[in-house]
């Protein structure tokens, strides 16, 4: 048996976003998702990736200890073992609540286009957000979705194949240009107090700790490639020559 039902927040579903083969975090492929099981997911718009894996964390304590968050990229998947399409649908419901400054999609799946879509990010090795183990009898034990963002490999970190459009001079005031050509990174996106940064390899803790110290605003990283940031350093550099009203 096999079922979809879509919630839609203002767009129309992007379907199955872009995988990256090197994620680095494997889950364990015994979880108890199966032909009965159901799965929620929720697709993100590439500026709201970092919003949604702050939120994924308050989604994680809202759901069961034997239900699975996964992260990749855009999207979140929670794995609903033993559960039906109508109990995911409450699910959703409930999630959509956490969601209201993420633009988003969320979709429920049940039977095998569940176990399917499963499988798929599986494959993917995406990142394991909490455990199944309860967090308050081992407070320690667990990192937070940041954490565990942190921690992973930059071959992990979302991929920012192009940009629509050169940054805005408004949001290039929010970054020394001096800092990006030092760390060979660029900013790309803001959304309230957290600044998207591309950049090629992962920034260690301490240059991300100087960044938020002078920019005032956390630090999300994403990967891109050596081409793109060089263009828009040139760009920058050029922009920051030419009147305001021209750029």
């Amino acid at each position: 048996m096999e079922n979809a039902v879509v919630y839609g927040r203002g767009r129309d579903s992007r379907g199955r976003p872009g995988v990256n083969p090197s994620q680095s975090n494997i889950v364990d492929a015994t979880q108890a998702i199966d032909e009965c099981a159901s799965l929620v997911q929720i697709t993100a718009s590439a500026n709201c990736v970092p919003v949604l894996l702050q939120a994924a964390g308050r989604i994680r304590r809202t759901i069961r200890r034997t239900d699975t968050l996964l992260f990749l990229e855009q999207v979140c998947i929670i794995g609903l073992p033993a559960t039906s399409l109508q109990g995911a649908q409450s699910v959703a419901r409930r999630v959509k609540t956490l969601l209201v400054e993420v633009d988003c999609d969320i979709q429920t799946f049940y039977g095998l286009s569940a176990l399917t879509l499963w499988q798929r990010m599986l494959s993917q090795r995406p990142l394991v957000v909490g455990a199944e183990e309860s967090q308050t009898e081992h407070p320690r034990a667990f990192p937070t979705a940041q954490q565990a963002y942190l921690n992973a490999p930059a071959q992990s970190m979302p991929y920012l194949a192009f940009l629509a459009s050169y940054p805005s001079r408004r949001l290039l005031h929010l970054f020394p240009y001096e800092l990006a050509c030092c760390h060979q990174c660029v900013p790309v996106g803001v959304e309230r107090d957290m600044l998207t940064i591309g950049t090629s390899q992962r920034l260690d803790e301490s240059v991300i700790a100087h960044m938020q110290e002078v920019t005032r605003h956390g630090i999300f990283q994403v990967r891109c490639d050596v081409s793109m940031i060089d263009d828009v350093l040139r760009y920058w550099q050029s922009a920051q020559k030419l009147p305001s009203g021209l750029v």
